[in-house]
């Protein structure tokens, strides 16, 4: 039970109180506790495990802090112990989320740790503590604990921090182009931005599916232009909210600095499909590129617009000995908007193909269905185009599809059955 002194209040515990009050509102009013708070962040199983696990801690500790300033405040001797003890364990909570879940501290950061845990070992061998309560074994033993959890994850950022100084990280890099002008000739597509495809790139498939658009051109002696609305890493940028950074593009200046806590680090190095050896920044006009980079040109962009997360290009299997061909590509990014409706986008489509302009003509085909995905004959002449120019396992999923519009669909069939005799 608690036990109130008569004995003076000790000066420092009357100040202490209310600042430690003032830091369990701080607490309670973290961003990540009103994300964790968001029905939009518990639209998957591992995200609602991560928002409760996050509303469960931070709640806990903020409670602590608002009870142990009130002990402290009062002068309440025996609780003392319990007021201290709660705020040794909510700083080192509070260490732990830092360290393995969110940004690496700052070195004066861990600084003020170190300086507060011993202000807490020097108010614990006051002569008023130990009026009705020993200084026990089991106590000691707790805050030695408290001691050597700090001093691992010092150990750890310090470790991050020297291997980042001894370049064993893949090096970082900015690159920063001018906007390309409005005249330059972009190929129709159905994204926020786009880029001008190198000649001999040919469009090979185009998938939409569940709000998902990904277009891949092919180079039979490069490799592959990969272009998605969505990024690999949005579940992760979506689950960072929830640890209170402001936005996907403010997590990524961490994700791809070596600034990250711990875990979201592993998570990075799992999640990647690269033998990363350079992150970069690019920045072209008012659009930000992240960008993970394996040897030869292989590379995976994560594309922001105004703040905005909207999209993604992966340049996969390219000769090693071109090693230009990313920037190349990124140089010519910019800001993109499908003006055109689906009917005119197929309607140029059919005259490009009367020229003999199967690639130009595939591309508008393209285009429009995925504008208008339940137009069978959208879908049968982007099919027909992508057989004419050689992407027959493309060609019979948009033909599959096509008949799953409109079953009656003859040339659709008769071109599905001549293209199944195809090895």
């Amino acid at each position: 039970m608690s036990y109130y002194t008569p004995v003076k209040k000790v000066p420092g515990f009357t100040i202490l109180g209310p600042l430690v009050i003032m830091v369990g509102l701080f607490i309670a009013a973290d961003t990540g506790m009103r994300y964790a708070m968001n029905p939009q962040m518990l639209l998957d199983s591992t995200s609602s495990v991560l928002a409760i696990s996050n509303f469960v801690i931070v709640a806990l500790f903020s409670f602590l802090l608002l009870q142990s300033g009130y002990l402290l405040f009062r002068g309440y001797v025996f609780s003392r112990y319990l007021a201290v003890m709660s705020l040794a364990l909510c700083y080192t909570g509070l260490i732990l989320r830092i360290f393995l879940l969110g940004v690496a501290p700052f070195k004066w950061k861990i600084i003020a740790g170190v300086l507060f845990l011993a202000f807490v070992i020097l108010y614990l061998n006051q002569r008023q503590f130990r009026v009705r309560f020993e200084f026990k074994r089991g106590l000691a033993g707790i805050f030695i604990f408290f001691f050597w959890v700090l001093t691992l994850m010092s150990a750890a950022y310090g470790a991050l921090w020297v291997k980042n100084s001894w370049n064993n990280f893949p090096k970082y890099t900015h690159y920063s182009f001018e906007e390309k002008p409005y005249d330059v000739n972009f190929d129709p597509l159905p994204l926020q931005f786009n880029i001008v495809i190198p000649p001999n790139f040919y469009l090979s498939s185009i998938e939409n599916d569940k709000g998902r658009i990904s277009v891949t051109f092919h180079h039979p002696d490069f490799g592959y232009i990969i272009m998605n609305n969505k990024s690999s890493l949005e579940p992760v940028y979506k689950r960072m909210k929830i640890l209170g950074y402001k936005d996907a593009l403010q997590f990524a200046e961490y994700f791809f600095h070596e600034k990250i806590g711990l875990i979201p680090l592993f998570l990075r190095n799992s999640l990647t499909s690269l033998n990363v050896t350079e992150y970069s920044t690019v920045t072209v006009g008012d659009m930000e590129i992240y960008m993970e980079k394996s040897t030869g040109d292989n590379a995976v962009a994560h594309i922001f617009q105004d703040n905005k997360l909207i999209g993604e290009i992966s340049v996969l299997s390219i000769n090693q000995t071109d090693t230009g061909l990313y920037n190349e590509l990124f140089s010519t990014l910019k800001r993109f908007n499908q003006d055109k409706d689906a009917n005119t986008l197929y309607l140029e489509g059919m005259e490009l193909l009367k020229d003999e302009k199967q690639e130009e003509a595939k591309r508008h085909f393209a285009a429009a269905a995925v504008i208008n995905p339940e137009d069978a004959e959208f879908r049968y002449m982007l099919a027909e185009t992508l057989a004419l120019t050689g992407y027959v396992s493309s060609a019979k999923v948009q033909l599959e599809k096509c008949l799953e519009i409109n079953e009656g669909h003859a040339r659709a069939g008769k071109l599905l059955e001549g293209l199944s005799k195809i090895k």
